[in-house]
């Protein structure tokens, strides 16, 4: 799994952002997640933002290996959300249900 966090040295908020993904992925990374920052104003960041229609910054995608995306958080997001977001898509957070009612044992 990838992040790519698409930034622009004009946003106010973008270090706040920067921060948190960096914090947060580095605990991730034995589990094969990685971080692409994307400037905004570079030509790779015109192809990107164009490819994955990012509109607003900060703006984080968590892609799959094959570069779809599976989540869009715009703006600040709070650390805790960012991780839950990444557990539950590397198979690490068990869901509201099964934590309540519990595995289904075949």
């Amino acid at each position: 799994m990838k992040i790519l966090l698409f930034v622009s040295s004009q946003c106010p908020h973008c270090p706040a952002a920067e921060a948190i993904v960096n914090r947060v992925v580095s605990d991730y990374s034995g589990h094969g997640l990685s971080l692409n920052k994307i400037r905004m104003k570079t030509k790779e960041g015109k192809k990107r933002s164009s490819m994955y229609h990012v509109r607003a910054i900060p703006t984080t995608l968590i892609l799959d290996d094959n570069g779809h995306e599976l989540k869009r958080m715009v703006g600040v997001m709070r650390e805790d959300t960012l991780r839950a977001s990444i557990e539950k898509l590397l198979g690490l957070r068990e869901s509201v249900i099964s934590r309540i009612f519990g595995r289904k044992k075949y």
